[in-house]
């Protein structure tokens, strides 16, 4: 039996819209289709967290047939409910095994609402196929246990440094004149949470070897660093877990939090990318 009870109703509204017409314009094109994302690890927010799916296809389909099935499918999503966001990506059987590094040529990739047939996209990487391997929903299909999924944590590994450097590093330089446009997102409470949970999991994740929530981001910062950093990630976390809050943990000290933040990440960075 299929557990969609971990997927919020209005991702399951979604979800059912977006697959009937995708089914009406080319059936059995998706026999497999996985939630993935906030909800697969158990931390969607209703009203705040994206629907991050992946959609499976037979291996003999070509991308341009996938495609065809799916621009209908957006068209009528984004018409019917342009809330909560679609993301994600199509794959073959054949994607599975073989693994986001040697993958060639484009597929069709869903982001911010808009559907393009590409050779990047967010979910192309390990993270993807380590958040299917530990906690994907199936929606319909071959159950998750039973699916040939590629896995090499050292890959994994070496792709979460990579985004350091390559993501959140430039993010972090960004922020550091008060007058950039980066600056002044660092005051804002959607920058501390990004920035401070973004980091912290990717820590966990060269530590252990699994992709852990932003919630479970901000447990595991507080088990493993010293008592001095707790207050900026508990912050985080407030902010997530409550989004109509009146009071910052830092009351009015809005730079305080700004620099406790930056530094947060600067360290976090640092000893990510020593281990």
């Amino acid at each position: 039996m299929l557990d969609r009870t971990r997927i919020f109703p209005e991702a399951q509204t979604v979800l059912r819209v977006f697959l009937e017409e995708a089914d009406r314009h080319a059936p059995d094109v998706f026999p497999d289709v996985y939630v993935i994302g906030s909800m697969a690890l158990d931390d969607a927010l209703p009203g705040k967290s994206d629907i991050d799916l992946l959609l499976v296809y037979p291996s003999a389909v070509d991308a341009g047939e996938v495609m065809a099935a799916l621009n209908p499918a957006m068209e009528r999503v984004r018409k019917m409910y342009p809330e909560p966001a679609l993301d994600g990506m199509a794959l073959s059987q054949a994607d599975l095994a073989t693994g986001p590094a040697k993958m060639e040529g484009p597929r069709p990739v869903i982001f911010e609402g808009k559907l393009e047939l590409s050779e990047e996209g967010s979910a192309r990487n390990p993270v993807t196929w380590q958040t299917l391997r530990q906690g994907g929903i199936t929606w319909r299909g071959t159950p998750v246990a039973e699916l040939d999924l590629h896995h090499d944590e050292t890959l994994l590994r070496d792709w979460v440094r990579g985004n350091l450097e390559s993501y959140w590093r430039p993010l972090w330089r960004k922020s550091s004149s008060l007058l950039s446009r980066g600056g002044q997102w660092s005051l804002r409470d959607d920058f501390i949470e990004w920035v401070v949970l973004g980091v912290t999991r990717l820590h966990a994740t060269i530590t252990t070897g699994e992709v852990v929530s932003k919630t479970g981001a901000g447990d595991y910062a507080l088990r493993t660093f010293p008592d001095y950093w707790h207050l900026i990630v508990r912050e985080a976390l407030d902010i997530r877990s409550n989004p109509e809050r009146k009071r910052s943990l830092y009351r009015r000290d809005v730079l305080g939090r700004r620099k406790e933040a930056r530094d947060y990440v600067a360290m976090v960075i640092e000893d990510a990318l020593g281990r």
